[in-house]
């Protein structure tokens, strides 16, 4: 949903290339070639033999993402899991990043489901051993407390704007004025709801050009969606008592020498 929301809001809330043209094409991510082997590549190509267009797409996601990056006109949109201590400079350059952070329990929770849809990842085990990966620090992208904490370091700097998703997806409006602001972009009262509709979850998950459905028809990402259900407390579906427990215990620990906290909004049930 971020990208799409900075998208817009850079480019004048142009609904109709962004009801056209692929949100990969237009925001690519950087690393995404990464879990694209050669032998993974051709397990793609052979699944869709009978399709040249799949084929090429099956291509396309293998080409290292500096090559596409560097082939794009400026102003460049780009999508990065990476950690900013592997984005060096970047914030000194004067590149705007807008930094997403979430809650742990969520966030497992719904890279567990990614990881077992999708099928550059190929993950078959149940969510305890996976929650484990995670915790430990086996996950891409790992380990997360890391990760979080170098952006919260950098809160203050005037190019990155450090966000929760919970923020984001219980007051929409609200956090669209917030991240237009920083990107030195106004627009009306009417024009930001207007935007909030679009990105409303009942119509981002069923919109084709944000939910990677080119990944789906070439049977990359399994029958489910890109986008799942958008809300805060998933994790209390998948997490048993004692799972929980753990977790908590954990992130009390990791808590400890930050004054970083995750804002809690009860958003679950209202979805």
């Amino acid at each position: 949903m971020t990208q799409e929301l900075v998208w817009l809001l850079a480019n004048n809330l142009n609904f109709d290339v962004a009801r056209k043209r692929l949100l990969s094409e237009r925001f690519p991510f950087l690393e995404f070639s990464m879990f694209n082997h050669p032998e993974v590549t051709r397990e793609f190509l052979l699944m869709n033999k009978d399709d040249k267009l799949k084929q090429q797409l099956c291509r396309d996601i293998a080409k290292p993402g500096y090559e596409v990056i560097a082939k794009m006109s400026s102003p460049r949109f780009i999508k990065s899991h990476f950690p900013m201590s592997m984005l060096p400079e970047l914030l000194d350059v004067g590149c705007k990043v807008v930094y997403v952070a979430r809650n742990p329990k969520d966030v497992a929770t719904s890279w567990y489901f990614l990881n077992k849809a999708i099928k550059t990842q190929g993950y078959i085990g149940d969510f305890a051993m996976f929650w484990n990966y995670f915790e430990n620090g086996l996950t891409p992208w790992a380990p997360y407390w890391t990760h979080l904490k170098e952006a919260w370091n950098l809160k203050d700097s005037k190019n990155l704007l450090f966000m929760f998703y919970e923020e984001i997806t219980y007051d929409l409006p609200k956090a669209i004025k917030k991240i237009a602001k920083f990107l030195c972009k106004e627009y009306t009262d009417e024009e930001i709801l207007k935007l909030a509709e679009y990105l409303d979850i009942n119509n981002f998950k069923n919109n084709p050009m944000v939910n990677s459905s080119e990944l789906k028809a070439c049977k990359i990402i399994k029958e489910n969606n890109f986008v799942r259900n958008g809300v805060n407390g998933d994790w209390k579906n998948i997490f048993t008592p004692e799972l929980n427990a753990k977790a908590d215990k954990w992130i009390e620990e990791n808590l400890k020498d930050t004054d970083l906290r995750f804002p809690v909004f009860n958003d679950y049930n209202k979805n």
